[in-house]
C-alpha cells in the first residue's frame, strides 16, 4: 500500500514538473521585407480551377487583397461589407479574397453566400507572405505598390473605409 502511494505521488510530481517546464518554443516569423515589392512577389495564388494568378495580371488597376479563411469569424463577418464595396468600386478596383483552404471549400462558401468578387487560393501559408492575423487586407495601388495594410475586421462600407478605397483609386 505504501509502495502504491509512493508510486502515485512520484507520478503526480513528474506530471507537475512536466507542466512547469516553461513555454513551448514557437517558430519565429522572419521580419517583413522592408521593400514591399519583395513581399508582394512572395504571394503565389491560383484561381479556384488551379490556374496561376499573379498580382501582375492586374497591372494598371488598384487591388484590394483580403487574406481570410472560412473558419475565421471576423473574416466571415467582413465579407458582406467587402461584397458591397466591390459592387461600388467594381470598375475601379480589383477585389481578391485569398485563402489557403481547399478550392472546393472556398467554392462552396462563395456559392452559399452569393459573393460576386474574385476568390483565389493562396499557395502556401499565410506566414509565407507575412500575414500573422486574419483577416488582413492589403491595398495595392495601380503601380503595384503596397500602400496600406489593415489587420483585423473592418467594415469596408464605413465612411473611413470608403475614403481609403477612393484614395486608392485616385493614387
Amino acid at each position: 500500500m505504501l509502495l502504491e502511494k509512493t508510486f502515485c505521488l512520484a507520478l503526480l510530481l513528474s506530471l507537475f514538473a512536466l507542466q512547469c517546464s516553461g513555454p513551448a518554443r514557437t517558430p519565429s516569423l522572419p521580419p517583413k521585407p522592408s521593400n514591399s515589392d519583395d513581399r508582394l512577389a512572395k504571394i503565389k495564388m491560383t484561381d479556384l480551377d488551379g490556374n496561376p494568378v499573379s498580382l501582375q495580371d492586374f497591372a494598371g488597376k488598384p487591388v484590394f487583397l483580403n487574406f481570410w479563411a472560412t473558419w475565421c469569424g471576423p473574416c466571415v463577418s467582413e465579407m458582406g461589407s467587402i461584397e458591397k464595396a466591390s459592387q461600388q468600386f467594381k470598375d475601379d478596383i480589383v477585389f481578391l479574397a485569398a485563402s489557403n483552404e481547399s478550392a472546393s471549400l472556398i467554392k462552396s462558401y462563395v456559392k452559399r453566400n452569393k459573393l460576386g468578387f474574385k476568390f483565389v487560393r493562396l499557395e502556401g501559408t499565410y506566414l509565407d507572405v507575412y500575414v500573422v492575423s486574419l483577416p488582413t487586407t492589403m491595398l495595392i495601388d495601380a503601380k503595384g505598390q503596397l500602400v496600406e495594410e489593415e489587420e483585423g475586421f473592418r467594415n469596408w462600407t464605413s465612411p473611413s473605409s470608403l475614403e481609403k478605397l477612393k484614395s486608392l483609386v485616385n493614387k
